[in-house]
């Protein structure tokens, strides 16, 4: 059986240099199906220019998702 709840994802922004800036953390107090949010980041020590990446993980076995989109806004 897959949990289809987001309390087992672990989301990150990746900067072009590399740098990772955490989104959300995995918590067992999520109880939503899906994840529909606006995360903010200081990341006003980097270039805005370059390739910017979300790095998405499930840290729960056996599970299976999907990332429907999402934007960056500077």
């Amino acid at each position: 059986m897959t949990d289809p709840l987001p309390r087992d994802l672990v989301v990150d922004l990746v900067a072009p240099d590399g740098t990772a800036y955490r989104l959300k953390a995995a918590s067992s107090s999520d109880s939503a199906d899906d994840l529909n949010t606006t995360y903010s980041v200081n990341a006003s020590a980097e270039a805005a220019n370059g390739t910017w990446k979300l790095r998405v993980q499930d840290t729960a076995a056996q599970d299976t998702g999907r990332l429907n989109g999402w934007k960056l806004t500077f």
